[in-house]
C-alpha cells in the first residue's frame, strides 16, 4: 500500500472510530475489525507531528484535525491522564464482557475482542505490573479482585504471582503456604487423584 493510500485508509478508520466512540483518543493497542492497527497509526502520526516530520504536510495535519485527531490527550488534575483512566475503563469493560461470555477472567495473552481490543495484552500488562510492584492503586486492585481477576495464569507467560498485589500470604495449620482466603495453592485436579 502506498504512503498516500495508507494515510487515507488511516483517516477513514479514524473517522469511523470517532463516529463510534465519540472521541479521537485512540488507545495505542486498538486494532479495527479489518485488522488495521489504528492505535499504532495514530501514535506514529502524533510522533511525526511532534518531530516536525516533512511527511506531515499542512494538508495531512488538516485532514487529521478534521477527522477528530487528538494530538495532546487531556490530562487530569493529578495522577494519570484522562486517557489512562479511559484506557483502564475500556479494559475493565472488555474484561467484564469476556467474563460474561467465558465464565472466568483467565484471558489468553493473545485474545482480541470482537471489536479489535487487545484484551489479552491489557490483562497481561496488569499481571506484569503486579509482578513488578507497579500496580499500586488499591481501588484498581480491588476492582480487579471483585471481577475474579486471575493474577497467575497457567497459560504461557502468566507471570508467577499467586496472590493479588499488596496482599500477604498466610500459613495454614500444617505449615504450607496458603492464599489470602486460607485455601492452599493445590491444583484441584491433583487433589482428586
Amino acid at each position: 500500500m502506498r504512503n498516500d493510500e495508507r494515510f487515507n485508509a488511516g483517516i477513514a478508520h479514524l473517522r469511523a472510530y470517532v463516529n463510534e466512540h465519540g472521541h479521537g483518543r485512540v488507545p495505542r493497542t486498538f486494532v479495527t475489525a479489518e485488522g488495521f492497527r489504528l492505535g499504532r497509526w495514530v501514535a506514529v502520526k502524533r510522533l511525526a507531528i511532534r518531530n516536525n516530520s516533512p511527511a506531515m504536510t499542512e494538508q495531512r495535519i488538516a485532514a487529521l484535525n478534521a477527522s477528530g485527531f487528538v494530538l495532546h490527550p487531556r490530562r487530569g488534575v493529578q495522577g494519570p491522564t484522562a486517557l489512562h483512566q479511559e484506557q483502564w475503563n475500556d479494559g475493565i469493560t472488555h474484561l467484564r464482557t469476556y467474563i460474561a461470555e467465558h465464565g472466568d477472567a483467565d484471558v489468553p495473552r493473545r485474545y482480541v475482542s470482537p471489536d479489535g481490543y487487545q484484551l489479552g495484552m491489557w490483562v497481561q500488562t496488569r499481571r506484569k505490573q503486579a509482578h513488578t510492584g507497579r500496580l499500586t492503586d488499591s481501588a484498581r486492585i480491588e476492582e480487579l479482585n471483585q471481577l475474579g481477576f486471575v493474577w497467575t495464569s497457567q497459560r504461557r507467560g502468566g507471570f508467577g504471582i499467586t496472590t493479588p498485589p499488596s496482599r500477604k500470604r498466610t500459613e495454614t495449620q500444617d505449615g504450607t503456604a496458603g492464599k489470602v482466603d486460607g485455601t492452599t495453592d493445590t491444583d484441584p485436579k491433583e487433589s482428586s487423584r
